[in-house]
């Protein structure tokens, strides 16, 4: 590849990095899209999925990039929340269709999600796609950067007027422009998995205060359920080396029989949680996306919601970019996100502290706040705008 030209370089081919690159696919810009993965292969089985939960305004903003109507078939739709305490009698159920607001979001398989931005973007004209190729080293100029990307062993020089950083919460864009970040350790771990119940779901999404931490039981495809299990990251281990029979009977107690028992579950996986929040959004002609920005904690699955944000408004202004003005492009987009990005870390980081197993006054704040959320429709609605992105729409 010779030294090449491109009006906007996106490092990071994830969820959010393509979902830039297919947003802009009618746009009058040449793109570059560096991934340093090859993709990941369609699952076949149901119990080894990895999901992510889109909310209402995630929906929205996949519609106007014309990418919905390809994911819909494979979106599964989460109509009821049920929230409770394990030790507690009761809990809140929130019926969306109750608030003229069915569905809450819906549960999507990453493969699927893969597979709909891949074929978008391999489609693009005005795209073209190195993978796996990494970055190296960037410099700047009056007009942007110059890239070195290695690919196949080799070293090629790019040169951009507008980065894009989607590159993750270990972003490499991020080390490169010298940007400073601070990082939260929740002493947390997240046990991710899939678990097939006796019962069918019925789209409803359980959310339950377990002993040990927060407990997220989700619809997906075909009647199985998503798991994350929150747990003190000292304690994870053990729940890692359990064999299946042993984890699906540590599972039941905490979770109880709401959908009968639990019968099967897949491969465990598990992810230290942490906070990461960039102190700039922007350097020059330079501008981070998504975990690369700021990555957040999972208990309300803010994070890829939040990003695809970040991807609306940077499209957005695009669009309306006078002769590849990007400078002030950019400082618009920092003043524009700085209010949406600070509210989502609050809430996560207060949640995060509000769902911690502990007793005494914050354990019963919880309970009186799960007794607002089952007796108040106004707080019903509050949960669903704050928690689920219809403030959004």
């Amino acid at each position: 590849m010779p030294h090449q030209t491109f009006d906007i370089v996106i490092v990071g081919g994830g969820l959010i990095g393509m979902s830039l690159a297919a947003a802009l696919a009618h746009s009058p810009y040449t793109i570059l899209l560096i991934e340093q993965n090859n993709a990941a292969p369609l699952h076949a089985n149901l119990l080894d999925l990895r999901t992510t939960g889109l909310t209402r305004s995630s929906e929205k903003v996949l519609t106007e990039a014309g990418l919905w109507s390809a994911m819909r078939t494979h979106a599964t739709p989460i109509e009821r929340l049920d929230i409770s305490e394990q030790g507690n009698f009761g809990g809140a159920r929130i019926d969306a269709k109750q608030h003229q607001l069915a569905p809450i979001g819906y549960m999507m398989p990453n493969d699927k999600l893969t597979a709909v931005l891949s074929h978008q973007v391999a489609q693009q004209d005005n795209l073209t796609l190195l993978s796996p190729a990494s970055l190296q080293a960037l410099s700047q100029h009056a007009q942007g950067y110059q890239l070195t990307v290695e690919m196949a062993g080799e070293e090629h020089t790019i040169t951009t007027q507008l980065l894009v950083g989607a590159d993750g919460a270990r972003s490499k864009v991020r080390a490169l422009l010298d940007i400073s970040y601070h990082t939260k350790d929740y002493q947390q771990t997240a046990i991710i998995s899939n678990v097939r119940p006796q019962y069918g779901h019925n789209n409803i999404a359980y959310e339950r205060f377990t002993a040990h931490g927060p407990l997220a039981i989700l619809p997906v495809q075909d009647d199985h359920c998503a798991l994350i299990w929150t747990q003190p990251s000292a304690a994870s281990q053990v729940y890692l080396d359990m064999d299946d029979a042993q984890f699906l009977q540590a599972l039941q107690k905490a979770f109880g029989y709401r959908l009968g028992v639990l019968q099967d579950v897949g491969q465990r996986s598990a992810y230290p949680l942490a906070l990461t929040v960039s102190h700039s959004l922007v350097e020059g002609n330079a501008v981070l996306i998504g975990n690369a920005a700021q990555s957040v904690h999972p208990v309300a699955a803010q994070g890829f919601n939040l990003g695809l944000r970040d991807v609306q408004t940077l499209v957005n202004l695009l669009k309306q970019a006078q002769h590849n003005d990007f400078a002030a492009l950019l400082h618009n987009y920092q003043q524009t996100r700085q209010q949406d990005r600070d509210h989502v870390i609050k809430l996560t980081d207060d949640l995060t502290r509000l769902f911690a197993p502990q007793q005494g006054p914050i354990k019963a704040m919880r309970s009186l706040g799960l007794r607002m959320i089952a007796n108040l429709p106004v707080a019903q609605r509050s949960v669903l705008r704050r928690n689920f992105g219809l403030r959004y729409l």
